[in-house]
């Protein structure tokens, strides 16, 4: 994959995902999700310094649907992306809920973008994309498995 800046490029497919986080993550206050005073701070700016990339990159990825391939990316980055808000409406709309306040519930939101950010490596036949987000994924899930286990 050559890298280089193209005016059609997957970072668009990144938006609603950015703006769903801009909107509602204040919405989400329980601090088994929100917490970062019992994490390492090495793994909290390991964490940031992937979650910059993985945003960033898709900036390099061109956005073109030419193959079979690549069209199976979008539909798994649509899947991805549903999956993703969905993870999010039981802890806002129902926080008090069984599945709200289980360790799968809590950590749903942050090994469900995994799927998107599946699709656009696949978009953009990118390797490297697919580990680089698979590392973000081990580490937002790490620090998730953290707050968890210290409100439990």
């Amino acid at each position: 994959m050559k890298l280089e800046l193209h005016l059609l490029n997957c970072f668009w497919l990144m938006l609603p995902l950015l703006a769903w986080n801009l909107i509602l993550g204040p919405k989400i206050t329980d601090p088994r999700i929100t917490s970062d005073d019992h994490s390492l701070k090495g793994l909290l700016i390991a964490e940031n310094v992937m979650r910059m990339i993985v945003f960033a990159l898709p900036l390099l990825i061109p956005l073109k649907l030419g193959d079979p391939l690549r069209l199976a990316g979008l539909i798994v980055f649509v899947v991805g992306t549903l999956v993703y808000f969905t993870s999010w409406l039981p802890l806002i709309l129902a926080p008090k809920s069984a599945w709200s306040n289980t360790t799968n519930g809590l950590l749903a939101p942050r090994i469900s973008p995994l799927c998107a950010f599946l699709g656009i490596a696949l978009i953009g036949h990118s390797w490297l994309y697919c580990s680089l987000t698979t590392l973000f994924i081990v580490l937002h899930l790490w620090h998730g498995i953290q707050n968890v286990k210290k409100f439990d």
